[in-house]
């Protein structure tokens, strides 16, 4: 798949557009701009059909467009069955510590589980399940394309918070070496949730978190 990147919203959290070039069926990940255009716009300049939403977590971040762009897209919604909880209550989501808004969110069209495959076109995602940022915390691996979207389970050089609701650092520790361990050696390029991309050998020699 095509993979195109947007820095949106109050936090540059970086939504996803993935594409299925053969047939131009596609992917939203991460919705989190203020607003839906951005997104509508990128998808309709490339041409393609959305066929699903997913979100790596459900930080405030990360879905302040999701319930406009369902609406406008008709796509279902995916996210682990691990996150249910937390979507669904602002005080876990942070809607309430950096926010004025009070959404409320219809629930998921399809839960996910560590394993699963969503089929995009003739193109596959892989859910790998990546508590410790929150506990349905999900990275997604496209390994046809060698790459992963982390969410916010690792950064450049860095890794996921561990402090807010739902997070611990030994459960993101052992998601880190999880991540590591399903890129199988191969050198994936990996599109975080905030800040520029990256790849797993870089990581290696140069993230304390997987050292």
């Amino acid at each position: 798949m095509k993979i195109y990147k947007y820095a949106v919203g109050p936090l540059g959290t970086n939504c996803y557009l993935m594409v299925d070039e053969a047939t131009r069926e596609a992917v939203i990940v991460d919705p989190g701009d203020t607003t839906p255009d951005r997104i509508l716009n990128a998808a309709r300049d490339k041409q393609c059909r959305v066929t699903a939403i997913l979100i790596t977590h459900g930080h405030f971040d990360h879905v302040l467009s999701l319930n406009e762009l369902r609406e406008a897209t008709g796509a279902p919604l995916l996210h682990h069955e691990a996150e249910t909880a937390l979507l669904h209550d602002n005080d876990k989501n942070m809607f309430h510590r950096y926010s004025r808004l009070n959404p409320t969110f219809a629930p998921a069209d399809r839960l996910l589980a560590d394993g699963d495959t969503v089929t995009v076109g003739q193109s596959s995602l892989t859910v790998c399940h990546t508590p410790g940022h929150t506990p349905g915390s999900l990275c997604l691996f496209d390994y046809e394309a060698g790459a992963v979207l982390t969410g916010d389970t690792l950064f450049r050089e860095s890794a996921g918070r561990y402090d807010f609701p739902g997070g611990d650092y030994d459960t993101l520790m052992a998601s880190l070496a999880k991540l590591v361990k399903a890129c199988d050696g191969r050198d994936m390029k990996l599109f975080p949730g905030h800040g520029p991309s990256t790849h797993l050998y870089h990581e290696l020699e140069h993230n304390l978190y997987l050292n």
